[in-house]
């Protein structure tokens, strides 16, 4: 594989600053993993993780520091922008571009790499898949990472106890998911979306978010002395769900819990039109046989008020049933915010209207919000949504979190 050192003066990576006026609403949607694998053990200095960034996409692109290793692919022809005494290439990758399929970006020392317009710490692999379309894969400290997810899920200017508690959980959550995933042998740990963890890089990290996970360095949930399932979602609606309401599976430390303190959140309440045909077309997309709907019925709710099961009735009488957490991702999870509502039906539309944001499980951010506005510290906080849990280290030694 050709490798070419490339040396020049000193690069600092020149980032937009973007103020963040959302966060991301859900984690974990799909189906309930496994629990209680051996823990994925770090390298010998400092945990790490593989973050799949971008996957299966038809081309890249990169900025990247001219004193950065570049292998995998020609350096030679692409452009060198200088501003003052920074200089770094540019390059738009596409599977024709790689030697041998794979490519790789590494630093030397400090600095960022952008792809596709973001900046990243650590190094970059770029893997072409079957198809010719590329996959990016971040290999990063996971201490780095989990700044970066809190970039991407609740905003930086929150009280700092509430983003130690969400460190504490994102971390959590994605030693879990590393350990799945190099049990299977997986060329990543933990995919970059909703479904896993919404992470954001390093340009967001600010300050506040530095402190909250130095502060809470290698600290991990866990049950048992296992890492637990750390669950979290935006709103829970003033009471978060069991596990077993949403995924038929439970787990002793996710158990429905009043919480008062993110009533005054901004996605406490919800209210939604969408056209009727529009939703007969998406419940038709995701398998379900529906001709016409004149009524969306609760079949049963949880302890929560969530709605369990429902069923869709058409015009003469038949009646469709459903989970209701089939029912929000059939029609979008970012419409029926979460399956705490109420639905009318009207002659051309239906109008939906609930509470919290969300699966509803775990950790409720604007409830950790409102709890460290009331002097709740960082522990107080996660022993409210996450039952007889503890805080370990992570450690180095194999199958011990010491």
């Amino acid at each position: 594989m050709k490798k070419i050192l490339l040396l020049a003066g000193v690069w600092a990576f020149l980032g937009g600053c973007v103020r963040m006026t959302a966060y991301s609403p859900t984690l974990s949607e799909s189906a309930m993993p496994n629990e209680k694998p051996a823990i994925a053990q770090p390298g010998p200095q400092t945990h790490r993780i593989r973050v799949a960034i971008v996957v299966r996409q038809a081309s890249v692109h990169l900025m990247a520091p001219e004193t950065f290793v570049f292998s995998g692919f020609p350096i030679e022809g692409t452009p060198i922008i200088a501003k003052g005494q920074e200089r770094y290439h540019e390059a738009t990758l596409t599977s024709d571009k790689l030697y041998a399929h794979k490519a790789y970006i590494e630093p030397l020392g400090e600095g960022d790499i952008q792809v596709d317009g973001r900046s990243y710490k650590g190094s970059i692999e770029i893997l072409e898949d079957q198809k010719g379309t590329l996959t990016v894969i971040n290999e990063l400290s996971l201490e780095n990472y989990v700044m970066g997810v809190l970039a991407g899920e609740i905003p930086r200017n929150w009280p700092l106890e509430a983003l130690k508690a969400q460190a504490i959980a994102a971390r959590t959550f994605a030693v879990l998911t590393q350990t799945q995933a190099r049990q299977k042998g997986g060329a990543y740990d933990i995919e970059n979306t909703a479904l896993f963890q919404m992470y954001r890089g390093s340009e967001l990290v600010n300050e506040n978010i530095q402190k909250a996970v130095g502060q809470t360095q290698d600290d991990i949930l866990t049950y048992r002395s296992a890492p637990i399932l750390a669950f979290y979602h935006s709103n829970c609606g003033g009471k978060t769900s069991r596990a077993l309401g949403v995924w038929s599976k439970d787990q002793p430390y996710l158990k429905s819990t009043d919480c008062p303190f993110g009533n005054n959140g901004a996605h406490f309440r919800w209210r939604t039109e969408m056209p009727l045909a529009d939703l007969i077309r998406k419940l038709r997309k995701a398998g379900f046989k529906a001709a016409d709907v004149v009524r969306l019925e609760p079949l049963g709710r949880d302890e929560s008020g969530r709605i369990t099961e429902l069923a869709v009735m058409d015009e003469n009488g038949h009646r469709t049933k459903m989970k209701a957490s089939a029912f929000r991702m059939a029609v979008g999870p970012d419409l029926i915010r979460s399956t705490r509502f109420d639905a009318l039906v009207q002659s051309n539309k239906v109008v939906f209207s609930g509470k919290g944001w969300g699966h509803g499980v775990g950790l409720c951010q604007e409830g950790a919000y409102g709890m460290a506005m009331k002097g709740y510290n960082a522990f107080d906080i996660l022993r409210h949504y996450y039952r007889g849990i503890m805080i370990e280290k992570l450690g180095n030694n194999e199958n011990k979190l010491f």
